[in-house]
């Protein structure tokens, strides 16, 4: 039992993911007022259950001595995949409106950089933090590492409505979300409307996407021909 917030955690692994993902449908169905906090942004169905895919992230964690004796590695650094899910008591929190600034002014650069907690580098008034956190639940999440390209970034989603959607933004479209894309990590929220977007029901990936065999040299290319003979 838990008074406020539920955290399951497992292996990065799809028989693992499945089990998380059943966990948080079986508690969502059992009626009682709670709602998902991450990593889905909605209290939906799993999109990737049904797929070849499944819901897990990476983190970067350090090796103890024993593990890095055991692979027989140099680096005490290693990409350990989780799956998890986070769930609260009460219902689910109400999304505000937008704010309507088509009439705010402004004030001066050298007042937004005098008082940078209370103003944005472009002279608005900051939201509240609030009013972010309850706007963060309609923000999606972001399922796969970002495709970062010359003057455009391929981010693959999870909306509000259940979906699983590939996000582009660029350059020309909008500066301040590109360079937001092009640093946001696997696993974030993204508030940044996009200049397109697609369905990927399968949530399979694309040919253009699996990195290319990387070019053999010389030296390989002739150790290869000799173990052919």
């Amino acid at each position: 039992h838990t008074r406020d917030t539920l955290v399951l955690v497992d292996r990065g692994t799809p028989d693992a993911a499945r089990v998380v993902s059943e966990a948080r449908a079986r508690i969502l169905a059992q009626g009682g007022p709670a709602h998902t906090v991450a990593p889905l942004p909605n209290d939906l169905p799993d999109p990737l259950a049904s797929s070849t895919q499944w819901l897990h992230f990476s983190q970067r964690v350090q090796r103890p001595t024993f593990t890095m004796r055991t692979k027989h590695s140099l680096s005490n650094m290693e990409d350990q995949g989780y799956s998890y899910a986070v769930l609260r008591r009460g219902p689910r929190p109400q999304v505000p409106e937008p704010l309507d600034r088509s009439t705010e002014q402004p004030v001066s650069l050298v007042e937004a950089q005098q008082n940078p907690d209370r103003y944005s580098p472009d002279g608005l008034l900051k939201k509240s933090k609030e009013r972010l956190a309850l706007e963060a639940f309609g923000w999606p999440r972001i399922v796969l590492p970002p495709i970062k390209r010359k003057g455009h970034v391929l981010v693959d989603v999870c909306t509000v409505q259940g979906a699983v959607e590939r996000w582009v933004y660029t350059k020309s479209h909008d500066k301040q979300a590109y360079r937001d894309a092009r640093k946001a990590s696997w696993g974030d929220l993204f508030p940044h409307s996009p200049k397109s977007k697609s369905s990927r029901p399968f949530f399979a990936p694309e040919k253009d996407e699996v990195p290319d065999e990387p070019k053999k040299n010389r030296k390989a290319r002739r150790s290869e021909r000799f173990l052919d003979e």
